[in-house]
């Protein structure tokens, strides 16, 4: 699995609907989604700075050439997080860490036939939802993104564009998935990423999973995720409008939303 077929790394800026979707995929019997594991971007970055920064000096001082350094990493990951793929029933693995958003590029080098889901939310209801949050540093004071929400919004920006410049990098291996598609039109909206992988859509998705297979932060939501899936949420934040900056708004536009 050097190349990462049958890998599938989800990302987006937190609170954009990646546990919803997971809760929908762990439905399907050929695919493994399980929670955020963090190892993909970590282990990505690490290879991109192996590359950039020892350069020719993998060949003239180890003897090992640039192809050689990406599949041993590239092993070193799918070996970690890809042992579902090898059980009886399972084609595809869907690694769901939010912040994989940050190595979208790096990932599409180190694994060439890995695909890419980039999801999507709308500022507003983005940063009403991380306000929510009691998300504090190592010294127990709470981040910016979830006390302020300029900060939150400015967060949403930052990842929302390095989102959409993966995007373009990436042309046809990543799909663009918006919460608000997800919630309005859930069976064309997974119907469309299923193909995407390679699968096709199974009625098992809308069962509801028993909420043992949700751990840590995704617990947060743990309501809604053992609820149906509504569009109640849709707008949560829209009191945040006098908020929006300049560049948030032309952030929400280039991703297809109306700032009026």
């Amino acid at each position: 699995m050097p190349d990462g077929a049958g890998f599938v790394f989800l990302g987006g800026v937190p609170r954009s609907g990646l546990t919803l979707l997971r809760r929908l995929l762990v439905g399907h019997p050929h695919i493994h989604c399980g929670p955020d594991t963090g190892l993909p971007t970590s282990i990505a970055l690490q290879w991109q700075n192996f590359h950039q920064t020892l350069g020719s000096l993998h060949k003239t001082e180890f003897d090992l050439e640039g192809e050689q350094v990406r599949s041993v990493m590239a092993d070193l990951l799918t070996g970690l997080i890809g042992e579902p793929i090898k059980t009886d029933g399972t084609q595809v693995l869907v690694e769901k860490t939010s912040l994989n958003i940050l190595a979208f590029k790096p990932l599409a080098e180190l694994l060439p036939a890995a695909r890419f889901v980039h999801v999507v939310r709308d500022a507003r209801d983005v940063a009403a939802s991380l306000l929510q949050r009691d998300w504090c540093d190592a010294n127990g004071q709470p981040f910016a993104h979830v006390s302020d929400p300029v900060a939150a919004l400015n967060y949403w920006t930052g990842l929302a564009g390095i989102g959409l410049e993966a995007e373009t990098a990436l042309a046809d291996r990543c799909l663009r998935i918006t919460y608000e598609d997800l919630v309005r039109a859930p069976k064309r909206t997974l119907t469309t990423l299923l193909r995407f992988i390679g699968q096709e859509f199974d009625p098992g998705l809308f069962d509801v999973p028993d909420e043992a297979v949700f751990t840590a932060l995704e617990r947060d939501s743990l309501p809604l995720l053992l609820g149906p899936v509504v569009k109640a949420r849709i707008g949560s934040g829209q009191a945040l409008t006098p908020h929006l900056t300049d560049p948030v708004r032309a952030r929400l536009r280039a991703l297809g939303y109306r700032v009026d």
